[in-house]
């Protein structure tokens, strides 16, 4: 019975291109097919959602429904039943039905009370889901319903399909010389292709766009003439390459002093965007946005060039913007003399910890702005400040202007 469970599973995936799983009768996982991997500092927000979702309500009267939460994922499930018992639920998602931009981001954070800090890792983790029309999920939901109607526990048994290979008959030939001149340029640009990709990473390391850029726009025609490593599928050799692709720029991005939390993230959203493409040239697109991405990163988060004590604080802050955090806080919990560490972070940063953290939580709030469902009283306690008269001093110092006045501006 459970052949022809998983080979509904394994239809429903591969149609739907969606995570799909199989919860039994009592409420454990069975079956599992996907890409989707929750970043670590978000499961304890994720990790229970698929536990919540009603799938044998005796009061519903549909076998396929739809499910939505407060995060904004949505869900199909497709109830499965033998001879009037119920055997479990097929799956399918997490899915959206609309783009991930800021201000749904924001409104997710808002919504759900998490931390404004998990923004850049929400986003990324986003950005690895499927994005479904209306018109989309809809089909899905039907093909589902048609698949979990029809079954039958050894409906898929014994499946035999034939093969018939054709064997076609080529008169051109081709001289030695040219063969030997092909083959040294292969050669050739095979040295050659090694040396620019070494010289990118290096680039993603030094967090260096500009040198990135002009490396990838100055090789296309050298990368475009890399052969498959498996001839047969050229998709999968593609994919494979590109996956490895990902583990050098995450390496290069970690020499780079990028923290393991925004390497994490970043990782994980491109294998899935690898794994789901479905030409060689949707890869190429996604390989040259990785590189950017992995590169910019670099730029704006490393902290390679500050001492062990400054890195563990800046880090600290970063992750923390929106809790209590002071000199005294962040010294303690990272085990530090709190006078040495405030010597040190002036002198390697130019700031005092409190010009960093105000710095942090006024360029954060910026981005909370575009959300007008957002008061500035609610900017500033997402932030980390407990008054809204201290958040609007501490914002017309930096940024030159009140919050109002800013608001005012960037949403004329």
């Amino acid at each position: 019975m459970m052949n022809g469970i998983k080979q509904l599973c394994k239809f429903a995936f591969n149609f739907s291109n969606i995570d799909t799983i199989f919860i039994d009768n009592k409420s454990n996982i069975n079956l599992d097919y996907g890409f989707t991997k929750i970043p670590s500092v978000l499961l304890p927000y994720f990790s229970g959602v698929i536990n919540k979702l009603q799938l044998n309500d005796s009061h519903s009267k549909y076998n396929v429904s739809f499910h939505s939460n407060s995060y904004k994922l949505n869900y199909i499930s497709g109830r499965i039943y033998n001879d009037g018992n119920y055997l479990g639920s097929i799956i399918l998602g997490p899915f959206l039905l609309e783009e991930p931009t800021i201000l749904m981001i924001n409104s997710v954070i808002t919504h759900n009370k998490m931390a404004i800090t998990l923004r850049k890792i929400i986003n990324q983790y986003y950005l690895t889901l499927p994005i479904l029309s209306t018109y989309k999920a809809n089909i899905t939901a039907e093909f589902l319903s048609y698949m979990v109607s029809s079954f039958k526990p050894y409906c898929f048994d014994s499946q035999e399909i034939g093969n018939i290979t054709y064997e076609l008959e080529h008169k051109d030939y081709i001289s030695n010389d040219i063969l030997k001149y092909t083959a040294d340029q292969t050669l050739e640009d095979l040295e050659k292709r090694y040396n620019i990709e070494n010289l990118m990473l290096h680039a993603v390391e030094l967090g260096n766009k500009e040198l990135l850029m002009s490396l990838i726009n100055e090789n296309m025609s050298l990368f475009s003439k890399v052969p498959d490593r498996i001839p047969s599928d050229p998709l999968r050799s593609n994919k494979d390459s590109g996956l490895v692709m990902n583990t050098l720029l995450r390496k290069a991005a970690e020499k780079g002093g990028l923290h393991p939390i925004y390497l994490d993230s970043i990782s994980s959203k491109y294998t899935t965007q690898i794994e789901k493409c479905n030409s060689t040239n949707q890869i190429k697109g996604v390989l040259n946005s990785m590189k950017i991405e992995y590169c910019d990163s670099v730029k704006k988060l490393s902290i390679k060039g500050f001492s062990s004590p400054v890195r563990k604080s800046i880090d600290f802050i970063r992750l923390n913007l929106n809790q209590p955090i002071s000199l005294d806080y962040i010294s303690s919990s990272l085990y530090l003399n709190p006078s040495e560490l405030s010597r040190l972070f002036k002198k390697e940063t130019g700031q005092n910890i409190t010009e960093y953290i105000n710095e942090r939580r006024i360029n954060e709030s910026l981005f909370l702005f575009e959300n007008d469902e957002l008061s500035i009283t609610d900017i500033s306690f997402m932030v980390g400040y407990n008054d809204v008269n201290y958040f609007t001093k501490v914002f017309k110092k930096i940024k030159g202007m009140t919050p109002s006045q800013y608001r005012k501006i960037n949403t004329m």
